[in-house]
């Protein structure tokens, strides 16, 4: 017989909704997506590094700024909820309720009766009631669907029965949905839709319940139904094969049983939800047989095999929204449910078997055609009996499934006052269902989060605590253990997440998180044995495990070397701490770099590394488009301008570096000590000792203490004598063997003393006054030290022999101390001029300091007003005279008549009258 395309119409619907709830659960089953969710974040600490070193007569001068190690922690989120989701599920489980009203109407009279009295009775548990149409409690939502729904379906019936299904599904779908407009449009409670949504799955837990029981003996019957048509087709014997086969199933059932009842815990078995899937699926051929081989109360076999498909989906769909929205007791309800009926129908059913029809079951006689059908007394005694069965496995329990359906209900209340954020019902409605039913995942944790919300913390802990002590989960102890450690209350989190890895071993989420407790408790082998714990997230464990051993000095494991860009940014940060284990190039297109905290981390560590290009990344214009964000927290903005300091001076703008510093100081004034000491050492390494003092000493007065007898010279040749010798005493830091002071506190002579004395006054030296500083020293590397300082800062003084000279010191003064200057090369860039002047014509990335390469910029410019600007901020540093007269220079030519005779005066300063007036003869 052909079908009709709405009889197909009832399968297609069926099994859309039956693959859609399979699909659904196996995304619960693989993503790990439900009502509770753990989510990894990605955190950064900070680690000292150094940023740069110079060599200086009294050894090493060191800064160290922070590059950023990367960790991912595991963090547990509010509840999901999925109101969408849920109203598309509870509009589809009306629809399934019209389509069996439907198939109702195609039964035999008797039949239709006792359907009829089903569907009210599913009615009065639907919870139409609660919508609160004309009041509250009144019954006139109930009657709005017995007027849409059964009048219909009854009239239909009764007195239409000739109608064809294409009348009928018109009738009854349309106005079963214009009666749920009806339903929605008067509704009083607030989001009536989702409200509707979540009570109507109490109705169908009913109706999921029916098809579990209705299949209770599929698996045996159907076993039996294919040995019996192998018997008759190839003549095994059949009894051995089905009394091993009936035993097996009956023993998993048993064990499903008493996993169920929490009497059995020696092994895993299958999940409950894929037993059920199968034995749905088996059912069918049992269906499909008994449809074929014996009369039923309907006219036609599609309407038989429609009623099971549509059960079957039902029950499947009841099955997702309860793992979805976490509602444990209706899943456990479904478990029991499923357990009794198999064990006990099934048992029945095999002994149903073996004592009628146990003569003849090898005999290869059709048996199939009478299975269904032996003298009355025998098949209700089986139904009978298997009744009893479940009734007795049920008081074994202890009447749990009682407890559990009504438990159902009230979490489904609570869903919905939670979503519609409501959280005074839904704290009460959670609370009540824990306490009815304490095998509960989502109650206690719902109401820590609702606490947590509400800024009710310490009701959260408590909550959480007793959820520990009495029903403990994974995501309850990670969000237990953040909140305690949040308080600084590291060793009670510890004890949750061991105690956790206890009910949970080897879990993941504990694991990772206790071994990041234990790293900032300064416990890195506990961490990393933690680590090693972990089961599965291989990438989260070896970036964690590469961070705990860079933050602690631990040497690090060729298995850690992961080339992903969160480990590669803290092998990085290795990399600039010392570690150097191998090269790391980054991909500029990665959409990692998104993540605020791994873009700052890449461009912080990046930055300290290289003293080269950046290789495809614009460092600068990313820092400057992040500090454009609109409500930028104060210490990310710190961090970025921290950043851009870094690469102003790995590019060698020093100008800029020095004015940003000093707004730096004045922007965080926490951290001012910090800044001051990080321009004082750029000032230090460019020989401005004055300047460097300054800061130095503002440094100490803001707080600095990384102080080293390396310091101590530059505050003592730069006019600070008081401070250097207070900052010695106050920070316990001797002055460097070389500065030895007589009883009156005058520094005794020597060779070094000299060398910095010449290098505190060489900004401001003649070229007249360099070879004779260059002659008064007697140490070669001394010398070397000077020559080094004079080709950079003075060689525009000298001539090409004094150059020539001053390069053999400087080469053995590389010799001496393994270094290398390449001055040599920095010769022939001022030969050459400056090429950036030629490109940008702007003084950016110009340091001020290296007076040869200025007025050699100065050259390549032809504009007299773009030289005065070049000219005027490296005098803003600088006190080179040939500098500052050509300064005046420009001044006269611009017509800055006033500034030159300003800048004169300046000079006269640091510049003897003569000498002056010799240099303007010469240069103006």
């Amino acid at each position: 017989m052909r079908w009709s395309i709405w009889q197909r119409s009832f399968f297609f619907i069926f099994l859309v909704v039956l693959i859609g709830s399979v699909v659904g659960l196996l995304w619960i089953v693989v993503s790990g997506s439900s009502f509770q969710s753990i989510e990894a974040i990605t955190l950064s600490e900070e680690v000292n590094v150094p940023l740069g070193e110079f060599l200086s007569g009294a050894g090493f001068l060191e800064l160290e700024v922070q590059n950023f190690l990367l960790f991912d922690q595991f963090i547990a989120v509010p509840p999901i909820t999925y109101p969408a989701l849920t109203q598309v599920m509870g509009i589809s489980v009306w629809a399934l309720l019209l389509l069996f009203i439907v198939l109702i109407t195609l039964l035999q009279r008797q039949a239709f009766l006792i359907g009829a009295g089903l569907l009210i009775l599913l009615l009065s548990i639907s919870g139409v009631n609660s919508l609160n149409i004309g009041g509250v409690g009144t019954n006139y939502a109930m009657a709005i669907c017995l007027l849409f729904l059964l009048a219909p379906a009854a009239i239909v019936r009764l007195f239409f029965d000739y109608l064809s299904l294409r009348f009928r599904m018109a009738l009854i779908m349309g106005l079963g949905i214009l009666g749920l407009a009806v339903l929605i449009y008067l509704a009083q409670a607030p989001s009536p839709t989702y409200l509707f949504s979540e009570n109507i799955f109490l109705m169908a837990l009913v109706m999921a319940c029916g098809f579990i029981l209705y299949i209770g003996h599929a698996f045996v019957s159907s076993t039996y139904l294919v040995l019996a048509k192998l018997n008759r087709d190839v003549g095994i014997k059949i009894g051995w094969h089905f009394a091993i086969v009936s035993t097996l199933f009956l023993s998993l059932m048993a064990l499903v049983f008493l996993e169920a009842t929490g009497d059995w815990i020696k092994w895993p078995l299958p999940p409950f939800q894929i037993l059920l899937v199968l034995i749905g699926i088996i059912g069918f051929l049992d269906t499909h047989f008994k449809i074929k081989q014996y009369p039923q109360t309907f006219s036609e076999a599609w309407v038989g095999k429609a009623f099971y498909l549509g059960g079957f989906a039902i029950c499947l769909l009841v099955l997702f929204k309860a793992e979805l929205s976490g509602n444990t007791p209706m899943v456990d309800f479904l478990n029991h449910i499923f357990a009794y009926s198999q064990l006990g129908f099934g048992l029945l059913f095999t002994l149903y078997i073996w004592v009628n029809f146990s003569a003849i079951i090898n005999s290869g006689n059709a048996i199939e055609k009478i299975m269904y059908n032996p003298p009355f007394f025998p098949y209700f005694h089986m139904r009978l009996g298997g009744t009893i069965a479940i009734l007795i496995f049920m008081v074994y329990a202890q009447g749990i499934i009682a407890i559990q359906f009504s438990t159902s209900s009230t979490q489904l209340s609570a869903d919905y006052y939670y979503t519609t954020q409501r959280p005074a019902e839904a704290s009460v409605l959670y609370e009540n269902a824990f306490d009815r039913y304490r095998a509960n995942d989502k109650a206690l944790y719902a109401m820590s989060n609702i606490y947590l919300e509400q800024n009710q913390p310490t009701l959260a802990l408590k909550t959480l605590e007793r959820s520990f002590e009495q029903n403990p989960q994974v995501t309850d102890i990670v969000l237990l253990s953040w909140l305690l450690e949040k308080r600084s209350r590291a060793n009670e989190a510890v004890f949750y997440l061991e105690e956790g890895l206890k009910y949970y071993p080897e879990n993941p989420y504990l694991a990772n998180n206790l071994a990041l407790i234990y790293h900032r408790m300064n416990l890195p082998k506990e961490a990393l044995n933690a680590l090693d714990k972990m089961d599965g997230f291989k990438q989260v464990r070896l970036l964690n495990a590469t961070g705990v051993m860079i933050a602690h000095d631990l040497p690090l494991k060729d298995e850690i070397l992961l080339p992903e860009l969160k480990n590669k940014i803290n092998l990085l940060a290795g990399n600039n701490k010392g570690f150097g284990r191998k090269d790391l190039d980054f991909d500029p297109n990665n959409k990692l770099f998104d993540n605020d905290v791994i873009g700052r981390a890449l461009i912080r560590n990046y930055l300290t590394s290289t003293s080269k290009g950046t290789s495809g990344f614009d460092f600068g214009t990313q820092i400057d488009s992040m500090l454009l964000n609109v409500n930028l927290p104060l210490s990310i903005e710190q961090n970025l301008k921290e950043s851009g300091l870094i690469f102003k001076y790995k590019s060698g703008d020093i100008k800029r570096l020095l004015e940003h510093l000093n707004g730096m100081a004045f922007r965080f004034s926490q951290d001012a000590g910090f800044y001051h000491a990080f321009a004082g050492w750029v000032l230090s390494e460019q020989g401005d000792f004055e300047k460097a003092a300054i800061e130095w000493k503002q440094a100490s007065l803001k707080g600095y203490s990384m102080f080293t007898p390396s310091h101590l010279p530059y505050l003592y040749f730069g006019k600070m004598e008081e401070e250097a010798v207070f900052i010695s005493g106050t920070q316990k830091i001797d002055f460097p063997e070389w500065m030895k002071f007589d009883s009156s506190g005058g520094l005794l002579y020597n060779d070094t003393v000299q060398l910095y004395k010449t290098l505190a006054s060489l900004p401001g030296l003649l070229g007249k006054e360099l070879l004779p500083a260059l002659d008064s020293l007697e140490n070669n590397v001394n010398k070397g030290i000077l020559a080094k300082e004079i080709l950079q800062k003075k060689s525009h003084w000298l001539e090409e022999e004094e150059i020539k000279s001053m390069l053999a010191l400087v080469e053995n003064y590389e010799k001496a101390t393994g270094q290398q200057f390449f001055m040599e090369n920095f010769l022939e860039s001022v030969k050459l001029g400056g090429d950036k002047a030629i490109e940008k014509n702007r003084e950016e990335d110009l340091n001020p300091y290296l007076t040869p390469l200025v007025l050699a910029k100065v050259d390549q410019l032809e504009d007299d007003e773009k030289k005065y600007e070049m000219l005027q901020g490296a005098c803003q540093f600088n006190k080179d005279p040939i500098l500052w007269v050509t300064l005046v220079k420009y001044c006269r030519i611009i017509g800055l008549d006033k500034y030159a005779s300003a800048n004169l005066r300046l000079m006269s300063e640091w510049i003897s009258q003569d000498d002056l007036t010799e240099l303007q003869l010469k240069f103006l």
